[in-house]
């Protein structure tokens, strides 16, 4: 085995070994180190991803190679080119632990103001790269926005009402092979950032967009009532799910705009429609008070979630998939382990008013809620049988709409019907700024991936970029 690329994920940490086998395959395998600290031994857990990749290596020889060769031991008995994979993956753990070393930004100025929306807006997102967002209006149309210069560079137009819901399709690899001179195969790796957009609309309609060019690609039919969620397949991006006030969610093909799927197990409007990691898994939210996990794969219902004794107002995944929060408006928030879906883990009811967000950190180990009583909530999720209030964000004057973590978990942004949107230590809950300006409520925030840039949009038709 030989280690030829490492790729890494700062947020949540994270790297990919791409190696070859000992029968030059090509082979890419992923490590989530959702744990890792500025604390963690690094040669130890350098060892661990060196021998499962060898052994994953290993596997691809027959019998009588595997009884001509030892098993793979520790990196301090392996070959010479183990040793050198030994290093740089350490040298690659070394990089994101340094990443989790490095300041915090807690102070963001104002960049650009964006103005070109002429009715209120409604939910923003910005793609990995973070040169580029999406603002959607009650003016049906969806803004592409440099967020250098703030300047527009596709309006998109073509849906009939509001449009609600806008988000990028994920980045991808593109992986080609190239002839070597000896006439090995070299392969190379391109990231190709986002290309697609997904909008979804109160005409009942969701459509994709081309990002570089603007042009509308396909237009899905058959909600008959307000669509309120759209979202890409995680993985290859081929597919959409929709949530509709129609009381069902959808699955559409993205090339042939054909609806693959039709979730209807709901008693009520579906306000939520979200793919697990690896895009088997659908959960969708519901006015009925309940959540339902489908398995995309069988075309079924695989679980639903009950317990809430009023609508739904959000739910989601974790990183991992591990575990589900849904909020409601019973005043409460839960969270539910997918190994164990009869009854809920914990249940966060120390909010005296509706819950109106909820949220998981990137690392899926906190979680926060935010509410009507006009406050932020965050709350620990490991290392305790009991739920854990880690920190209390008081200080708006009006309801706390939306709620996110910063990517690397120590900041918390809220936005709120005050007109404002805040800035909050994680840790303590205490107020690091107050981003003002607004004229109307904020109605939507974002971080970048990065975490140097935060995107608010409000109800006064403009959105704003700080830096």
């Amino acid at each position: 085995m030989s280690a030829t690329k490492i790729f890494l994920r700062y947020y949540p940490p994270g790297l990919a070994v791409n190696y070859k086998t000992t029968k030059g395959n090509e082979r890419l395998r992923h490590f989530d180190l959702l744990d890792l600290d500025s604390k963690t031994n690094i040669e130890p857990l350098a060892d661990r991803i060196l021998l499962q990749t060898l052994a994953e290596a290993e596997e691809e020889q027959s019998p009588a190679d595997l009884e001509k060769s030892p098993p793979p031991r520790p990196v301090s008995g392996s070959v010479a080119r183990s040793q050198n994979a030994f290093s740089a993956l350490k040298q690659a753990l070394e990089k994101l632990q340094k990443k989790l070393r490095e300041p915090v930004k807690k102070k963001f100025y104002l960049h650009k103001c964006h103005n070109s929306h002429i009715l209120p807006l409604t939910n923003v997102s910005f793609d990995r790269s973070g040169e580029r967002c999406l603002t959607g209006s009650y003016d049906r149309t969806c803004h592409v926005i440099n967020t250098q210069t703030a300047q527009v560079e596709h309006i998109l137009s073509g849906h009939d009402n509001v449009v609600f819901s806008v988000g990028f399709n994920f980045p991808h690899w593109l992986v080609y092979l190239q002839s070597g001179g000896s006439g090995n195969n070299l392969t190379t790796f391109s990231i190709i950032f986002s290309d697609k957009i997904v909008t979804g609309s109160f005409d009942g309609t969701a459509k994709v967009w081309s990002a570089t060019s603007g042009q509308s690609l396909c237009t899905f039919y058959g909600h008959t009532a307000e669509l309120v969620a759209a979202e890409f397949h995680p993985v290859d991006g081929k597919s959409i799910a929709t949530a509709s006030l129609d009381g069902s969610a959808r699955i559409y093909d993205v090339e042939t705009s054909h609806e693959l799927q039709q979730l209807t197990h709901h008693g009520a409007e579906v306000i939520a429609a979200r793919f697990n990691r690896d895009g088997q898994m659908l959960l969708t939210g519901s006015f009925d008070h309940s959540a339902a996990i489908w398995d995309v794969r069988s075309k079924s219902l695989g679980h639903q979630l009950r317990g809430h004794s009023a609508e739904l107002s959000n739910c989601v995944w974790n990183f991992s998939g591990s575990l589900i929060a849904t909020g409601s408006l019973d005043n409460t928030a839960r969270i539910w382990d997918t190994r164990k879906l009869d009854q809920e883990l914990y249940l966060a009811a120390r909010h005296s008013d509706e819950v109106l967000d909820v949220s998981f950190d990137a690392a899926g180990q906190l979680l926060a809620t935010c509410s009507s009583d006009c406050t932020a909530r965050v709350w620990r999720l490991e290392g305790s049988s009991e739920l854990e209030m880690l920190s209390l964000m008081a200080g708006h004057s009006d309801e706390v709409s939306k709620v996110c973590f910063s990517p690397s978990g120590c900041m918390l942004l809220t936005a709120s019907a005050d007109n404002t949107a805040r800035l909050w230590l994680t840790e303590s809950g205490q107020c690091s700024q107050v981003l003002a300006g607004h004229e109307g409520e904020v109605f939507s925030c974002a971080y970048s991936y990065a975490g140097d840039a935060i995107l608010t949009a409000s109800k006064d038709n403009s959105c704003r970029f700080w830096r």
